[in-house]
């Protein structure tokens, strides 16, 4: 049953020494009518007795005007005798002791105070003692921090909200930055951020308190910027990567504009916090949430991060400090208009911070910008020492610029004005396709998706070849290509630790698709022979898959539709946990052989295209069958997704029209029924007159078969809907996953 373990009885409270009148009696009451003070300068404790065992997760001390500690630990015990230390700090120097106790049940606790910082003493206001959620995880206890602080001090996220991020690096990099909507910025994968802040009129600025706009170079280039407009000023925080010598460089620059006809002066903090871009419900491993922190030296030329990152001032700051998180976050110091006093600081706990400060006097309608660079990789791999021998910011900038629009700039689009944002949209994708390689290897995402699915990989590599980048898609496939076994099976993944094995029947076909691909739009003779012997294993693969359901059993009516159809897989999603023969996989599978037929007759191979083209010819039959029975005998009127689950899956049947060319497999009239049913839900998402939680980008896929079909009003309907959808729309991306409400809390991919 239930244990009633509600606290009723005020805890009994005892200190070994007390000021007149300031007793520790009523610490922990909610509103003490007094605080408590030593009488002496000499080591303190208090010991506290719940009257029965209590179970919490930790303490908010709350300390006096010039009575903080400086050492103290916190103690638990059973039996009053036998003590154990729950919590110990040497270095505190803060208003409010923040002291996550995860999983504490005791009876008796005692705060043993050691050292004060003023030497004259301890004062304590009230103690708090925060339930067993407290500290769970190191991202609720800092969800309960924020949620102290004044807002904006913390990223959106620690507020149970949503804030959207973009990658930033070079193209073929080995990692990326990202970037959120309110200018923080993680320097590279999984590390800690930059956090801009202004002071001005003697007020400390953040997020919270501006009007946030979103910006890309050009754009569409993948050099982002947020920009705040608060009291008449602007700061525009924009990322930029490009290499200095050999070494991949990120660049964060800060730009202060006055808005006003009267000179102005600020303050600006380039502050390295904690924070991660992505949130604790986007975690993976070490991704996502907080990241810790346990050295930082703090100069004039930039910070210096657990001895391995370095954070260069290209501008020198002007003053700059760190503070362990028991001598206060960096946020609750720049309230006070400067840095933390110390320029070098360890943090057993952690979770230390710092900041860079910077002076500016702006001019009427004047304006300053600051430059920090930050080298990918540690100081193992090598930081360019020509970054401190004179770079500078906007020359880099430059570069930066320079590099993307040649890179995005092989096919030109010159579209009405009220249409750029489509194609705006396209350069956009190619180049976070290309920020987000690893070396060769072409990956969905710079953080959860750092690993190359065949699936993914071949559709972006398609991309890539329509706007001239040939080298990037063949280099993809050379990477890929030695993973297939000598069967002829081709892994559905790869990453650093290897191929993955999970059976996932599309990634066969969608080989051949990108070598086919690459050749269609390269004219590659030699990377056509090089890779000649993965397409026919592929295909031999293929065919020996299908033929495990070509025998007499599958002549019987139970298993009819399952007739030449390739096995079970998961290689959609919802397929993970009840794999099922899905008709995404034999789409892939068709296409693939007449794709080895295009091949071999590019070879001069007349005999091996002759006999794709008769594979192709026979699968497309089994698959139409097996499509025209699994209607039948599941009474729908539309495309089904898969044989056992006859799913309406209108992503996935766009993908046999919109980029694999074969309508003609899909039987009408459940053809345009599908596009009508989806176009009725899509309609009725759109108006607000269903309930919804949250859609898919992948419907995207759907806008080319609508206009493959004829359907383009509705094709421009569903584009213009998506486009205005994006998340945020300047900067002209989608999430995996979009949720009604952009704030909401949810997993985005």
């Amino acid at each position: 049953g239930l244990e009633d373990r509600t606290v009723r009885a005020p805890p009994l409270v005892r200190a070994s020494s007390a000021a007149a009148g300031n007793d520790a009696a009523p610490l922990f009451a909610a509103s003490p009518a007094h605080g408590w003070r030593s009488a002496s300068d000499a080591a303190q404790t208090i010991d506290v007795d719940f009257t029965a065992e209590r179970e919490y997760g930790g303490l908010v001390v709350h300390w006096t005007d010039g009575g903080r500690a400086s050492a103290f630990a916190v103690e638990v015990s059973e039996d009053g005798t036998t003590w154990r230390t729950a919590h110990v700090t040497t270095h505190a120097d803060a208003a409010a002791s923040w002291i996550p106790m995860p999983g504490t049940s005791a009876r008796f606790l005692r705060l043993r105070l050691d050292a004060s910082v003023a030497g004259r003493g301890f004062g304590i206001e009230r103690i708090e003692v925060r339930p067993f959620e407290f500290s769970r995880s190191i991202d609720t206890f800092f969800r309960a921090v924020a949620a102290d602080a004044p807002r904006g001090e913390h990223p959106r996220y620690l507020t149970g909200e949503q804030s959207y991020w973009t990658p930033v690096g070079i193209s073929g990099g080995e990692s990326c930055a990202l970037m959120n909507e309110e200018g923080l910025v993680e320097v590279d994968r999984g590390t800690f951020s930059l956090e801009p802040f202004l002071y001005a009129d003697g007020t400390l600025v953040t997020w919270a308190d501006a009007e946030v706009t979103q910006e890309l170079a050009d754009g569409f280039l993948p050099i982002p910027s947020s920009v705040w407009h608060v009291r008449g000023l602007a700061l525009r925080t924009t990322a930029y990567a490009t290499r200095v010598g050999e070494h991949p460089v990120l660049f964060v620059r800060y730009r202060v504009e006055n808005d006003g006809d009267t000179a102005r002066t600020a303050r600006l903090f380039a502050a390295c916090v904690p924070f991660q871009v992505t949130p604790p419900w986007q975690s993976f491993g070490e991704l996502g949430g907080m990241r810790t922190i346990r050295t930082i030296d703090a100069s004039s030329s930039g910070l210096t991060v657990d001895g391995e990152r370095t954070v260069i001032a290209l501008d020198p700051a002007d003053a700059a400090g760190a503070a362990t998180f028991d001598q206060g976050e960096i946020a609750v110091h720049l309230r006070g208009g400067d840095v933390p006093p110390r320029t070098h600081v360890e943090d057993a706990f952690g979770y230390a911070s710092a900041a860079l400060r910077f002076d500016l006097a702006l001019p009427p309608r004047g304006a300053r910008a600051i430059h920090l660079a930050i080298p990918f990789g540690t100081r193992a791999d090598g930081a360019p020492p020509a970054l401190r021998t004179g770079t500078r910011g906007d020359a880099a900038y430059a570069a930066a610029l320079a590099e993307w629009r040649a890179l995005l700039g092989g096919v030109a689009i010159t579209l009405p004005a009220r249409w750029q944002n489509h194609a705006d949209a396209m350069r956009t994708a190619i180049a976070h396709v290309l920020v987000e390689r690893d070396g060769a290897a072409l990956q969905p995402g710079p953080r959860r998706y750092t690993r190359s699915w065949i699936r993914d990989g071949a559709i972006m590599a398609a991309a890539l070849l329509r706007v001239g980048r040939v080298q990037e898609a063949q280099d993809f496939v050379r990477w890929y290509a030695p993973h297939q076994k000598d069967d002829g099976n081709v892994p559905c993944c790869v990453d650093r630790n290897g191929p993955d094995w999970l059976v996932e029947h599309d990634s066969h076909g969608q080989l051949v698709f990108a070598v086919a691909e690459c050749f269609r739009f390269g004219g590659d003779r030699a990377f056509l022979d090089e890779h000649w012997p993965h397409v026919v294993r592929a295909c031999a693969y293929i065919e020996r898959l299908r033929r495990e359901r070509l025998d007499a059993a599958y002549d019987r009516p139970e298993k009819r539709a399952f007739r030449g159809l390739l096995p079970e897989s998961a290689s959609h999603e919802g397929y993970l946990a009840h794999p099922v023969h899905s008709y995404w996989d034999d789409f892939w599978a068709v296409r693939a052989f007449g794709d080895a037929a295009y091949l071999a007759a590019a070879r001069g191979d007349d005999a091996p295209a002759k006999a794709f083209l008769a594979q192709r010819d026979a699968m497309r039959a089994d698959v139409r069958a097996s499509l025209a029975l699994t209607i039948a005998t599941r009474g729908i009127a539309y495309v089904p997704g898969s044989v056992e689950w006859a799913d309406f899956d209108p992503t996935a049947t766009s993908n046999a029209i919109a980029l694999l060319g074969e309508t003609a497999l899909l039987p009408e009239p459940q053809l345009h029924a599908t596009y009508a049913q989806y176009l009725e839900g899509f309609r009725k998402r759109r108006d607000g007159t269903m309930p919804w939680k949250n859609y898919t980008a992948y419907e995207v896929r759907i806008v080319g078969a609508l206009v493959q079909l004829g359907e383009r009003d509705a094709a421009n309907e569903l584009a213009g809907f998506l486009l205005r959808d994006r998340r945020p729309p300047a900067w002209g991306q989608w999430p995996e996953i979009t949720w009604r409400d952009p704030r909401s809390p949810g997993h985005v991919g």
